[in-house]
């Protein structure tokens, strides 16, 4: 263990000693400069502020993989709406697979592209001065704003006009429900169920008929013909079957009394204490049906009765349990609407306050957006007043503010919809698709899979650092078997949501793919060195990290004039390797501020002790 440690210690030495190097050089240079002033009470080990590029690393340690699938998921969730490739098909490092549905994407993208169009536009405008070309676009602009404003006004009459019909029609729903237990759409819930009470009674009597027919309770000539036959295999079913019709035959006639008086006039409890006794006589015609069907069960083709006229006398039965389920289900369904319509009221008040509230609210939208679109239509007038007055040198640095702001608009309006498309990472054949166009996933399901000959490594990368790796970010990577001057390229394809606890520490595991190389032969387990370049950044002052101080929330260094030690504001960006920063702004004061080669304090050191 204490071996591999110091293996991964001198990796690290090897890939981070340029900037150890620059440190020292820093240091040292102070110390010189420092003794050179032993006249003072203190001294200061200062550093000097250089300009070059600043890189951002994450290293990490992992093993080689044999890579005989990748799974793809799409980054966002949504329908899908395009596959490209089929199950077997060859694709290309980048080539694109699936789409989710990109239209509102594509078109934020459209936006954003506009508005960088138009951001470039303006900036050139006011470079240049306006032209009578240009002039006569502000003036076409005005009358496009006006129009705009006219096309808002007519939409939401529009919209109003159908808000108030939709609250007129949830009025009139509201008027039919009212009147409580005697308002129409009750009363007619309760005639339906009149209806559905008079047709269980037929199915409760064609039912018990039939049953009968088998039994022989009440027609005892029913069954001459195959009495004896009846339960030849099991004799205490027939008991059964009979103790269950004349359970059932009570309830129809329970039922029976109580649906029979039924008319219009009827009350409504009376309707549903109906509804209930014939809802119990069918729960007994199921049981009887389902006795009767298990004594034919135990009933053999033996004597007088044939197989055809056995078959004959199950599909009735069967018949007639079809009959009472289906009788059933209306009854229950009937009870539900009853109780639904008795319930319309508050229904129908709740659509109505609802309809109100969506009035009211379009109302108030078409009052806030015909005032927006009145605003641009002034703001497209004061451009066109102001595009008359010559330009200003101190004009321009809010147009390059906006174009810059546009241009990372549409980089993220882009970034977003490529979180809703699938491209391949890696050359290989599509091994697996999941799911069909128009089927919703999420960013959770894997929807294709690529058969790839390629490796891959996973390395764990603690929590501090995974913010800092997205799906889609380079590596390279050497392997030890081939020694650090072997550079092997490598694409993130995978970032684990889940977390791995190692020794009290949060890990995320991250999956990478190896480029081929032909030339070299990779094998599964190899040890791999990765390093991800997560940020670089060009042509930038930096510092060590150590030289900035904080009081009270504000980040400032001190710089050495004539002697004495000054405070200058920072504000810092990139935090690169080998403990240096980037200093992205100072506060001026009387020496000039931060700048190339400048001495700044990186300690203190005390000659009086």
């Amino acid at each position: 263990m204490e071996q591999e440690i110091f293996f991964k210690k001198s990796k690290w030495l090897k890939k981070k000693w340029p900037y150890i190097a620059a440190i020292l050089l820093l240091l040292v240079a102070g110390a010189v400069w420092g003794k050179m002033r032993g006249d003072s009470a203190s001294q200061y080990e200062t550093a000097k502020v250089l300009r070059g590029n600043l890189v951002q690393t994450v290293d990490a340690t992992g093993k080689v993989e044999s890579a005989d699938e990748i799974g793809l998921r799409f980054e966002s969730s949504g329908k899908i709406s395009n596959i490209y490739k089929q199950v077997g098909d060859a694709v290309k490092k980048g080539e694109l697979i699936a789409t989710l549905n990109l239209q509102f994407l594509n078109a934020e993208v459209g936006q954003a592209s506009a508005n960088v169009k138009k951001a470039e536009a303006d900036l050139n405008k006011i470079l240049i001065g306006s032209s009578q070309e240009s002039l006569n676009s502000l003036s076409a602009k005005v009358d496009q704003a006006k129009a705009n404003q006219e096309q808002i006004k007519a939409g939401y009459a529009n919209s109003i006009t159908d808000a108030e019909a939709a609250l007129d029609t949830a009025k009139n729903n509201l008027k039919l429900a009212e009147g409580g237990e005697n308002s129409l759409i009750v009363n007619d819930a309760y005639g339906d169920m009149i209806s559905v009470l008079n047709a269980t009674q037929n199915a409760l009597a064609d039912a018990l008929t039939e049953a009968d027919n088998i039994l022989g309770v009440d027609n005892t000539l029913a069954n001459d013909d195959f009495e004896s036959e009846l339960n030849a295999l099991d004799t205490g079913k027939i008991n059964i079957a009979k103790n269950k019709y004349h359970a059932a035959k009570a309830a129809k006639s329970d039922a029976d009394i109580a649906v029979n008086p039924l008319s219009s006039a009827s009350e409504h409890a009376t309707i549903d204490w109906a509804a209930d006794t014939a809802e119990e006589a069918l729960v007994m015609m199921k049981e009887l049906l389902f006795a009767v069907a298990a004594v034919l069960d135990q009933t053999a083709p033996i004597g007088d009765l044939s197989q055809s006229e056995l078959d004959t006398l199950k599909t009735n039965i069967q018949t007639a349990r079809e009959s009472v389920a289906t009788q059933y289900t209306s009854l229950i369904n009937q009870k539900q609407l009853a109780k639904d319509a008795l319930n319309s009221y508050d229904t129908y008040l709740i659509a109505f306050n609802k309809a109100t509230s969506n009035l009211e609210n379009t109302k108030k939208k078409a009052d806030a957006d015909t005032a927006s679109y009145e605003a641009l239509v002034k703001q497209a007038e004061a451009n066109y007043a102001d595009a008359k007055n010559p330009p200003r040198d101190v004009d321009s640095a809010g147009y390059y503010a906006a174009l810059s702001a546009a241009q990372a608009s549409l980089a993220q309006s882009a970034a977003t919809r490529n979180k809703s498309i699938i491209f391949a990472p890696v050359d290989g054949v599509i091994g697996k698709i999941d799911f069909k166009v128009g089927e919703y996933v999420s960013s959770q399901d894997e929807v294709v899979k690529i058969v790839s000959p390629h490796f891959e490594v996973k390395v764990d990368i603690p929590e501090t650092d995974i913010v800092k790796i997205s799906l889609g970010n380079t590596a390279q990577v050497n392997l030890d078997a081939f020694g650090d001057d072997v550079i092997f390229q490598a694409t993130v394809v995978e970032v684990e949501k889940g977390e791995t606890v190692i020794q009290d520490v949060v890990y995320y595991t991250v999956t990478l793919t190896l480029t081929d190389d032909p030339a070299r032969e990779i094998l599964n387990g190899m040890t791999a060195n990765v390093v991800f370049n997560t940020e670089t950044k060009e042509n930038v002052l930096y510092i060590p990290q150590r030289a900035v101080l904080s009081k009270d929330g504000v980040r400032y260094v001190r710089v050495l004039e004539n002697g004495e030690a000054k405070e200058v504001v920072v504000k810092i960006g990139l935090r690169g390797d080998g403990g240096l920063v980037e200093i992205v702004e100072t506060q001026d004061f009387a020496s000039g501020g931060l700048s190339e080669w400048q001495e700044v304090v990186v300690k203190e050191i005390d000659t009086k002790k």
